[in-house]
């Protein structure tokens, strides 16, 4: 960084109070992602954004709070601390397969020239009709070489709020006991940002990985190598809504039951394995993953209706055991679109596997809770490990 610039940019964190200035030369680069679109779970509207944070300061910058504003002065949601912690994640923590997004500390400090991303997952009181848009105070601590201490509050961009509701479908799937592991709430899906042709996105914003309980309450019997041992292989895939088949992938071969990720090579031409996309109009597709080769029903062009057996479950691609994952999108590719909500238009939630998850996986049966009493949802989406039954 030459002489004039480094003057320039340390001027900005002076204070220019007595020259009246409206503007902000804090020098920081705050930019929102895809505009949230509401989107209801436990009688809640959520709201699902990122915002990602450059700091072009030539030393580090501490963030110290963020205040969430709706159409009030009031503050929806305000982060400091360990909660700060939780949402502030260094963009090269991302890329570590070895440690899951969430677990990073001391996130706040952010180097020079070094990015974050914030993961905003704001939660509306019951009945709170979601703002128009959103608004973001941010404030920053430095500490100049030449000493003292220099704390800063910067107002972020101005995020619109999509008005519009979010989709409705039907199942993917039928029966009882499905159990929606890395749903909403949970960092595995919502943290996944991948690049395609120069761009990053999160295609799996809403994804969810659906697998079955057996009734023995396990996931599997008998061998893990063995895909069917696990109760959800080959269950029939159904059609979410009315739509048309607009891209698909057939013949790849199976992981055999339950595997590491380190025995597999994945690319981006096989990671979500077998699959079919829906086109379900207004720039909403869903994808169907990890499909049990030979077992798709429909061809490129089909026209479908809701319901409709598409094909069968599987264990192809970057899966580690026997599931469907399932997503809505905004754009004709597996992880070449944003990921967008939806909304299933009936379940019964019977209880959540909470921390049974390791259990299930060592082949324990899932120990629902005796106060759970099975609960109707209607135009919702499920919580992480919920298990659930559809229609």
């Amino acid at each position: 960084m030459n002489c004039l610039l480094v003057g320039v940019v340390l001027a900005s964190l002076v204070s220019l109070c007595s020259l009246a200035q409206t503007h902000s030369g804090f020098p920081v680069d705050i930019v929102a992602g895809p505009p949230p679109q509401p989107v209801m779970a436990d009688g809640r509207a959520w709201l699902l954004y990122e915002l990602h944070l450059t700091n072009f300061a030539p030393l580090p910058i501490e963030l110290t709070g963020i205040d969430v504003l709706g159409d009030g002065a009031s503050a929806l949601a305000s982060y400091r601390g360990q909660a700060l912690d939780k949402v502030v994640i260094p963009v090269e923590k991302l890329s570590l397969a070895e440690e899951p997004p969430g677990t990073a500390r001391n996130a706040q400090a952010i180097g020079e020239g070094h990015s974050v991303v914030i993961f905003v997952d704001l939660t509306l009181d019951p009945g709170a009709r979601p703002p128009a848009q959103l608004r973001h105070r941010f404030s920053f601590s430095v500490a100049p070489k030449s000493g003292g201490i220099i704390e800063r509050t910067v107002d972020g961009p101005v995020v619109a709020v999509v008005q519009e509701p979010a989709p409705v479908l039907a199942a993917p799937l039928r029966g009882s006991s499905w159990v929606a592991f890395n749903a909403l709430s949970s960092v595995d899906h919502r943290r996944s940002m991948n690049a395609v042709d120069g761009r990053v996105r999160i295609p799996q914003r809403f994804a969810i990985d659906w697998m079955h309980l057996g009734p023995d309450r396990r996931l599997f019997h008998g061998d893990t190598k063995s895909n069917a041992n696990f109760y959800d292989y080959g269950a029939e895939v159904l059609a979410v809504a009315d739509g048309q088949v607009s891209d698909l992938k057939d013949g790849l071969p199976e992981n055999l039951g339950s595997s590491e990720r380190s025995s597999r090579v994945i690319t981006l031409e096989n990671v979500v394995g077998n699959y079919l996309i829906l086109d379900l109009g207004h720039r909403r597709f869903a994808l169907y993953a990890h499909l049990q080769p030979g077992s798709l029903k429909v061809k490129i062009g089909d026209k479908v209706n809701v319901g409709q057996v598409l094909a069968r479950l599987g264990n192809s691609g970057n899966s580690d055991e026997p599931h469907l994952h399932f997503q809505l999108m905004d754009a004709n590719s597996p992880m070449g679109g944003e990921g967008i909500p939806y909304e299933f238009e009936f379940f019964t939630q019977l209880g959540v596997v909470d921390d049974q998850a390791a259990a299930l996986d060592a082949g324990q049966p899932w120990q629902r809770k005796t106060q759970a009493t099975p609960v109707v949802h209607r135009r919702e989406f499920p919580f992480d490990k919920a298990v659930v039954t559809f229609p």
